[in-house]
C-alpha cells in the first residue's frame, strides 16, 4: 500500500473515537492532522471541497483510485441534496480499500446523534436514494 494512503488510514483511526458522533468534526480533525484546512459543518465542507484547491472526481471509482494513490479524498452531500432533504449534510473520508458493488469506495465517518463507521464502504453512509449523488474531491497531502 502507498505509505501516504496508509498514513491517512492511521490518521482516521487515531481520530475516530473522539469524533464518532460528528461527521464534520471527524473530517476536520483528520484533515487538520494532514495539514489541510476545512472549517464549518458538513454543508460548509462540501462547498470547500468544490473550490479550485481541490480536484473534482467523477465518482466513487475515481475517489478510490486517488485514495489508493495517497491523496486526501473527501466525499459529501449537502443536507438539502439528500433524498429526502435533511437539515444537515454529511461528509466522509475516503480511504484505500475495496469498492462495494464496483461503485462505492471504503471510508470513515462520524454520524450526528449516532456512531459512524470505520473502514466501511460508503454505500452505508447514505441511503440508497442519496448515495449516488455524493460529491468527491481530492487534494494532495
Amino acid at each position: 500500500m502507498n505509505p501516504i494512503a496508509q498514513k491517512i488510514i492511521d490518521t482516521c483511526e487515531a481520530n475516530f473515537d473522539a469524533n464518532a458522533d460528528n461527521c464534520s468534526g471527524f473530517v476536520k480533525a483528520v484533515s487538520t492532522d494532514l495539514s489541510v484546512t476545512l472549517t464549518g459543518q458538513a454543508d460548509d465542507i462540501v462547498d470547500q471541497i468544490q473550490t479550485a484547491d481541490w480536484q473534482q472526481l467523477a465518482d466513487g471509482v475515481e475517489a478510490k483510485a486517488k485514495a489508493d494513490d495517497g491523496w486526501l479524498v473527501v466525499g459529501g452531500l449537502k443536507g438539502g441534496e439528500n433524498v429526502p432533504p435533511q437539515s444537515h449534510g454529511h461528509v466522509v473520508i475516503v480511504v484505500s480499500g475495496p469498492l462495494a458493488h464496483d461503485l462505492y469506495p471504503s471510508g470513515y465517518w462520524g454520524k450526528l446523534g449516532s456512531t459512524g463507521k470505520e473502514n466501511t464502504t460508503i454505500n452505508w453512509a447514505w441511503n440508497t436514494d442519496s448515495r449516488d449523488k455524493v460529491i468527491y474531491a481530492a487534494v494532495q497531502v
